[in-house]
This record gives C-alpha cells, sequence and structure tokens, in this order.
C-alpha cells in the first residue's frame, strides 16, 4: 500500500513541471491540487493553417534521482532540471520521423500552464486529466489528429526519465518511460494509446526490461552524488536520449499510420 502511495506521489510530481528549472530539491510527497479557475489562459496565438498531425511533448526537462531503501520512508527522490537535453525537442522530430510527408507541428505550452493545471487526486483520474489539458493546448488548432507523448511509469516504482538504486542492487538503473497518446483532431476522441517501448512487448522482454519500459543497467559509478550532477552528465544524458529515439521510432510509425476512410468512421 505505501509503495503505490509512493508511485501515485512521483506521477504527480512529474506532471507539473513548476520548479524544473530551479534549484533541485528532495521530494517524496506529492504537490497539493490546484482549483481549475487558476489555469493560466494562453497568451499565445493559435497557428494560422491546417496540419495533419499536432504534438503535444511532456518529455519535459525533469530528470529524477532515486535512492530506495529497506523501507519507504527510506526511499528519497530528487529532480533536477536538464533543459540542455532537448527531450521534447527529440520527441517532436521522432514523430517528424515517423510520418514522412505529413505536415507535423508542435503545440506550444507554458511552463506556468502545465504547473498549473490541476492534477488528480487519485491515480486512476491520470487519463482523464492528461488528456483534458491535451484538449486544452490543443484549443484553436486545426490538426487531423494530436500526438500525446509524456511521461509513464512501469511496473516497479521508477517513473518518467531518470537514474534509481536500490539499496541491495549491484547496478543503477537509467529508465526513460514514455506513453503515447493519438487523439483525433475534431472529437479529440482516443484513437490508439500505447507505451513506447524499444521491443515486443513479450514475457521475456518484460523480464529483460524489468522495470517495465525502456531501461538499461548502468555501473554505480554513473549515480550522481548530487542531484546536480546528473545534468552534467553525458553518459546519462546520451543513455536517455538513446532509449527515447529507440522506443519512440520502433513505436510511432504503426500508431500514425493513414487511417483508411472505412476506419475512420
Amino acid at each position: 500500500m505505501l509503495r503505490s502511495f509512493a508511485a501515485a506521489a512521483i506521477f504527480v510530481s512529474c506532471f507539473t513541471v513548476a520548479g524544473w528549472a530551479q534549484s533541485p530539491s528532495a521530494t517524496s510527497a506529492p504537490a497539493t491540487s490546484t482549483p481549475a479557475s487558476s489555469v493560466a489562459k494562453k497568451t499565445k496565438p493559435a497557428e494560422s493553417g491546417s496540419c495533419q498531425i499536432g504534438v503535444i511533448p511532456i518529455a519535459g526537462n525533469l530528470f529524477l534521482v532515486e535512492k530506495f531503501g529497506p523501507l519507504t520512508f527510506t526511499d528519497t527522490y530528487e529532480r533536477v532540471s536538464v533543459d540542455g537535453w532537448a527531450l521534447d525537442e527529440l520527441v517532436v522530430s521522432r514523430v517528424r520521423a515517423a510520418a514522412p510527408g505529413m505536415s507535423v507541428r508542435r503545440i506550444p505550452f507554458t511552463k506556468e500552464e502545465l504547473a498549473n493545471y490541476p492534477r488528480p487526486a487519485f491515480r486512476f483520474r491520470r487519463d482523464e486529466t492528461i488528456e483534458k489539458f491535451a484538449k486544452y493546448v490543443a484549443g484553436g488548432r486545426n490538426c487531423e489528429r494530436y500526438v500525446l507523448v509524456h511521461r509513464h511509469g512501469g511496473s516497479q516504482r521508477e517513473f518518467g526519465i531518470g537514474i534509481s538504486k536500490h539499496y541491495l542492487g549491484s547496478n543503477a538503473n537509467l529508465f526513460a518511460m514514455m506513453y503515447i497518446r493519438v487523439y483525433d483532431g475534431r472529437t479529440f476522441q482516443l484513437i490508439n494509446e500505447a507505451p513506447a517501448l524499444m521491443e515486443e512487448d513479450t514475457y521475456a522482454n518484460r523480464f529483460k526490461y524489468h522495470l517495465g519500459g525502456p531501461s538499461r543497467p548502468i555501473d554505480l559509478a554513473m549515480f550522481p552524488e548530487k542531484a546536480a550532477d546528473a545534468a552534467k552528465s553525458p553518459v546519462l544524458r546520451d543513455g536517455v536520449r538513446q532509449m527515447l529515439t529507440v522506443s519512440l521510432d520502433r513505436t510511432l510509425p504503426g500508431m500514425l499510420r493513414p487511417q483508411s476512410r472505412e476506419a475512420a468512421r
């Protein structure tokens, strides 16, 4: 039970970008819910013209540094800004690569909009909240489909993008777990959804990627002594970018194939 509460707290902290550009701080408690009336109004005008695919990337610049002890209350979670890693830009580029010949547009939003959007108080409302945010930022645009790529949790306590180590582990784990949702641009009905995976979702691969998503063991020497050190590590940066690229390139093309008229009805 305590473990599930901790996982929910990580999700809440990852859905907001408040403080991403600030100095890193240890956290293990969920952010409080914000009333819908406090959501910042968009000030950017909608881009003119239509597009076939609008991309809403929420990879963000947040990297988690997690240490898991023998008991939940001994776990620590720290966050650090990794702006220079350009993860959202990478997501958009992989959508473009997966949809050759299609017009692809990034749908902009501000850190304040994401930070102030009401977060789910309960884990089972996660999907509803993410969909509402996507619909909110897509308002005023005119795209045939919208692709939302956001942080995701696997089968363990790790969530999104980061590095973790367990008190009895011989290695650390670097992970980059994302989830893809495709919405109809007119009705905003969910067309397709799937986790971004580097290999086929088989039992053997689930055992291989024991965190439940793209991850790899990494030498404990690479685990940052201070969370701020993670942003300066080319090994962590390149490892995350490589896993994101492979998993998105493997998963996106099948999800973005043009629908036949019969299938779209």
